[in-house]
């Protein structure tokens, strides 16, 4: 070959490199501790009736790692999706906010809000929050059940960036005119158990950052995004079911756990379902968010010698259908035991469950969509000692839905 036939075959081949898409490290689906624009509380748990010096709580704090004020809209929602209340965070540039839901759900405090000083929730409407978040009433559903009963205020919190202070909430189409997708916000969050009796431990971990893609520009704006379908899905204008441009969760996780021995370690979960409810919902409707409308597809749980357990066990898995283990809530906090058959007659004191948490009810949510999840762990020792990590992802949420399992 020619120098010239070499020096052409180079310039052509430098110009379709150029001309190559190139890769948008950006565009994924992949969840990762990275500055978001929708940060998730999988799991907070108060207890609104004991002294603050005893009684459990959960913190989580919110940063902003630029020099630009943001607003940040905290949405807090039962343990069946049901958003029950929200408000906003102002943080000025490089800004750290601290909200203690011990202080918002007893107190009616909320801290660094859009008025600089702090707002006081008034005492009547504090009580019917907090009633929801327990009792899972309120007085303009009637009987019809919005959450469940527990001793304990139990749900979920989103925060997002969003462009001004308000009160719409993400189960309506107008929150996403205000909706921003400036990847900007960081968080953890952190719960405490301060009883000497019943608790006398704490643990922490990130929040769930969640990213804009393709991030930046105005609200409400629909703009196309390559994720197959977004975090917000069920919520997003049916005309524009993307326009909120954040990443979907996945459905299949590996979680650790370990349980028993001379320190009595234990093991739970805190897991966060995404319902089946979206915009438009009647209050009756959030009953879809329990029972066998929120079968799991599969939980398999092997202990340090690989032997598994499945549920149910000794039959096969298809004809047992009606059986399949069922986490009642969008929100919750299981044991590890009380969701399987004791381990085999190895002793083994540990191991690690295989969770496809994809939603296994008829017609839950088209192929190849599956569920939203979240898993976080939660061990403990000696009623001291306490640690949480997120679960390990098997995929992330534009992997298709998985499989049925096969019948045994």
């Amino acid at each position: 070959m020619s120098r010239v036939v070499r020096s052409l075959a180079f310039v052509l081949l430098f110009a379709c490199a150029a001309n190559a898409a190139t890769t948008n490290n950006d565009d994924s689906c992949d969840i990762a501790v990275l500055p978001a624009a929708t940060l998730l509380l999988p799991y907070f748990e108060v207890d609104v009736t004991a002294p603050q010096a005893s009684a459990r709580t959960t913190l989580f704090t919110v940063v902003n790692t630029t020099n630009v004020p943001r607003i940040a809209r905290v949405t807090l929602w039962t343990d069946l999706g049901y958003p029950i209340m929200n408000f906003n965070i102002f943080l000025t540039g490089y800004d750290v906010q601290s909200i203690n839901l011990f202080d918002v759900l007893v107190r009616g405090l909320v801290a660094g809000d859009c008025t600089l000083n702090g707002g006081l929730i008034p005492a009547p409407v504090l009580q019917s929050i907090d009633d929801a978040l327990t009792h899972g009433t309120l007085a303009s559903c009637g009987s019809a059940a919005i959450g469940l009963v527990h001793p304990r205020a139990i749900g979920y919190a989103t925060i997002d960036v969003v462009k001004s202070c308000g009160v719409t909430l993400p189960d309506t189409p107008a929150y996403y005119d205000e909706l921003l997708y400036d990847n900007v916000l960081t968080g953890d969050y952190e719960t405490i158990n301060p009883s000497q009796t019943a608790g006398n431990y704490a643990g922490g971990n990130p929040l769930v950052h969640i990213r804009a893609i393709p991030e930046g520009g105005a609200a409400g704006t629909a703009v196309a995004t390559n994720l197959p379908f977004t975090f917000y899905d069920r919520y997003t204008p049916r005309t524009a079911r993307a326009m909120d441009r954040r990443q979907p969760l996945p459905a299949t996780f590996s979680a650790r756990f370990i349980a028993g021995g001379p320190t009595a370690f234990d093991s739970e979960f805190r897991i966060w379902r995404e319902g089946l409810i979206g915009i438009d919902a009647a209050c009756a409707d959030y009953a879809k968010n329990l029972g066998s409308s929120m079968k799991v597809a599969d939980v398999i749980r092997y202990d340090e010698h690989e032997n598994p357990t499945v549920n149910p066990p000794a039959c096969p898995r298809l004809t047992c259908q009606p059986l399949y283990f069922i986490l009642p809530e969008t929100s919750s906090s299981v044991s590890w035991h009380s969701m399987l058959p004791p381990l085999s007659t190895s002793g083994d004191l540990g191991g690690w469950i295989y969770f496809n948490l994809n939603n296994a009810s008829s017609a839950a949510f088209s192929s190849p969509r599956h569920s939203q999840n979240w898993v976080v762990v939660s061990m403990s020792a000696e009623g001291r000692f306490s640690v949480m990590f997120d679960a390990t992802m098997l995929a992330n949420g534009c992997t298709p839905a998985p499989p049925a399992p096969p019948a045994q």
